[in-house]
């Protein structure tokens, strides 16, 4: 016994306008996403009763151990001229010698980061040249900065 194959589907199954659709959603994603740095270290920043929206500027990081991040660059806080070295060179960056500077400083501190350490680094952060570092906190359930 012989058996006639099927007869082919001369019915086209439209893929090219789901391709596209599937590209253009693509694209839609990718423009409309917030694409944004990784923290180099991972910090739960301390509670604020009053908050503000965090401003953009440079960030540093502090963690419970008392390790320092900077951009891809941590040490710990014995080492922190390297961290300081690389963020004097980012504010001279940003600052030109004839006019005022306006770099600021997001101070990423764990809760659990001991008090002495952020009062040990404020006074070297100043005399790099930032007048004002700002402590990111957490307000009302999302990360915000806390200025004083």
């Amino acid at each position: 016994m012989r058996f006639d194959p099927p007869p082919k589907s001369s019915v086209s199954t439209g893929l090219l306008p789901m391709i596209n659709v599937v590209f253009l959603l693509l694209i839609f994603f990718l423009i409309a996403g917030e694409m944004q740095q990784a923290d180099p270290l991972e910090i739960t920043p301390p509670d604020t009763a009053r908050a503000e929206e965090a401003k953009t500027g440079l960030a540093l990081y502090l963690d419970p151990e008392g390790q320092l991040a900077f951009r891809d660059l941590t040490v710990p806080f014995a080492e922190r001229a390297t961290v300081l070295a690389r963020l004097a060179t980012e504010h001279d960056a940003q600052c030109q010698a004839d006019a005022p500077c306006a770099a600021q400083l997001l101070l990423h501190a764990d809760r659990g980061a001991p008090a002495r350490l952020i009062a040990q680094i404020l006074p070297e952060l100043g005399a790099i040249g930032f007048a004002q570092v700002n402590l990111v906190t957490a307000g009302r359930g999302t990360s915000e900065a806390a200025q004083p």
